[in-house]
């Protein structure tokens, strides 16, 4: 029964489906990445935002406000001091989108 309930939520209009998971986030890093940074190299989980992707401010920022826009969360600047890696800035999304739509 907890199956279907969840596939019900997933497959809704309002519910799972709009909420991203790390999955999804990270493949929306990955384009940003790609098309408005234009690295030339695959992003990884693992990858620190400023040692391997080697990001400015501006780029942290067009990043940032990527992921904002895609998946309607906000990012404060306290957030900024907990993310060093592109898997915590896709975890982060994940969990701020969480507690919007809590």
């Amino acid at each position: 029964m907890h199956t279907h309930s969840q596939t019900a939520a997933d497959s809704s209009p309002s519910g799972g489906a709009d909420r991203p998971d790390e999955r999804r986030v990270l493949e929306e890093i990955r384009r940003i990445a790609r098309e408005e940074l234009e690295l030339e190299r695959e992003v990884e989980r693992g990858d620190d935002l400023l040692a391997d992707l080697q990001l400015d401010s501006m780029g942290l920022i067009v990043l940032a406000v990527g992921v904002e826009n895609r998946f309607r969360v906000k990012l404060s600047e306290e957030d900024a001091g907990s993310v060093r890696t592109v898997g915590d800035l896709a975890a982060l999304v994940v969990r701020r989108a969480e507690e919007a739509g809590a």
